[in-house]
């Protein structure tokens, strides 16, 4: 019987498809908020035309219809992301681009309006808070498994059941949302047939890698022909704005990292011997060496014997070191690798040279992870956490290329506030 393999797909986010949803909480927050804020200005500025307020105004208008984009589409592109579903991430992504409008108009002392400022910035925050908490709902989700080809990756996905299909004959419209198969096997040609009358009926196809990734936010590295190397490459302005962002943060948070980096080194050497910042050797982007710098969280004859695994409650690591690493201020050190280029703020995390040589002969495909410069935190870190042997780094390695193939400003910026979080309730850390 003749068979063929089909070119695998990519489904656009873990809620399987949204369309006419987005238009219209788009279009009801564009007219609204814009409109509600628009007319507040009027009734403020009664004595003046519509003319002379958008003659005054025009570089405020302007700057929120262009903050209210942006949010619009980090929220769109935020809501793809699988993991925590807290709805206090919308806080950052609605504020952020209108503090940067704020600064624009600082800077030039344009006209501003204070009310006008502070209603858009509520009802922005409002309305990214209620489409996020109405879009990330979790809802019930059934599809049909083709049995043919690796099914087993499909194991342990969040949010939806999967029910294997005996024969074409076994499908019900009805009872499925879609049907899943791993399009790089060979396809007998009954279900060639079958999947062919599916696409005429518009029944949503889906391959298992494709679907592993939007729901659960890793790449299979056993499906690593989906990962093009086309599809590594962001947008040309990505990493020249990547960089600039990495370092105005620094700067504007190095008064505060400062203060903080005082008093950690000064408990450190009162709590146990040796230098307060830890210096290590670890791999860059395109494998470049660099030296990390840490607030030292172990005794300071830890690797006395040689680079070694972090274990749970690793006997190496001091009181205040544990504390360190459950907040991970013992990385604060870190912002200068980022201001001198070494590192981002987000990315997958530097390792040790030895750790990579070893990797690189085990693990198939590590040094894609090389392709980004490593990050104070990253989509592994928030996902997955610390690893300690070879499977607990492939595991980081899946949610790595995640993140090498999807990065994006939205992305990054979910990250960050994902490791916020864990600054102030702490998670994931040894």
């Amino acid at each position: 019987m003749q068979s063929r393999t089909l070119t695998p797909v990519r489904i656009p986010s873990a809620t399987l498809g949204r369309s006419m949803a987005d238009q219209i909480w788009f279009w009801s927050g564009f007219i609204g908020i814009l409109g509600t804020s628009f007319l507040l200005l009027w009734l403020l500025s009664s004595k003046d035309s519509v003319g002379e307020i958008l003659q005054n105004a025009w570089l405020m208008l302007i700057g929120s219809v262009i903050a209210f984009l942006v949010t619009a589409l980090l929220l769109d592109r935020t809501l793809r992301f699988p993991g925590s579903r807290s709805s206090l991430v919308t806080i950052p992504l609605a504020l952020l681009p209108l503090l940067i409008l704020v600064a624009i108009i600082s800077l030039t002392r344009s006209y501003y309006s204070r009310p006008f400022l502070l209603l858009d910035a509520g009802l922005t925050t409002f309305w990214a808070f209620s489409r996020y908490r109405m879009q990330r709902k979790p809802h019930a989700r059934r599809l049909a498994v083709i049995p043919i080809g690796d099914r087993k990756i499909l194991e342990n996905i969040p949010a939806v059941r999967f029910l294997t299909l005996k024969n074409p004959g076994n499908f019900t419209r009805a009872n499925f949302d879609g049907i899943v198969l791993d399009m790089h096997a060979d396809i007998p040609q009954e279900w060639v047939k079958f999947l062919a009358d599916s696409v005429m009926r518009q029944i949503r196809i889906y391959h298992t890698a494709s679907l592993v990734e939007s729901i659960a936010g890793r790449v299979s590295l056993q499906h690593l022909a989906a990962l093009h190397v086309d599809n590594l490459q962001p947008m040309p302005w990505f990493n020249p704005l990547k960089r600039g962002t990495d370092v105005l943060v620094t700067i504007l948070a190095a008064p505060f990292l400062l203060a903080i980096g005082l008093v950690l080194a000064i408990l450190i050497q009162l709590g146990s011997k040796g230098p307060a910042i830890y210096r290590q050797r670890r791999v860059s982007a395109k494998g470049k060496a660099f030296t990390l710098l840490k607030f030292r969280s172990m005794r300071a004859d830890a690797e006395v014997d040689g680079a070694q695994f972090t274990t749970e409650n690793d006997p190496r690591i001091t009181q205040l070191g544990h504390f360190m690493r459950k907040t991970r201020l013992d990385e604060l050190p870190q912002f200068w690798n980022i201001l001198k280029g070494d590192m981002s703020l987000v990315g997958p995390r530097p390792e040790r040279p030895n750790f990579v040589e070893q990797y690189e002969r085990e693990i198939p495909n590590y040094n894609l992870r090389q392709i980004v410069r490593p990050g104070l935190t990253g989509w592994a870190q928030i996902e997955t956490g610390y690893s300690s042997d070879t499977a607990g780094t492939i595991r980081k390695l899946e949610r790595d290329l995640y993140y090498v193939k999807y990065r994006s400003l939205a992305l990054d910026t979910y990250i960050i506030y994902r490791t916020i979080r864990t600054v102030f309730f702490g998670s994931g850390a040894r």
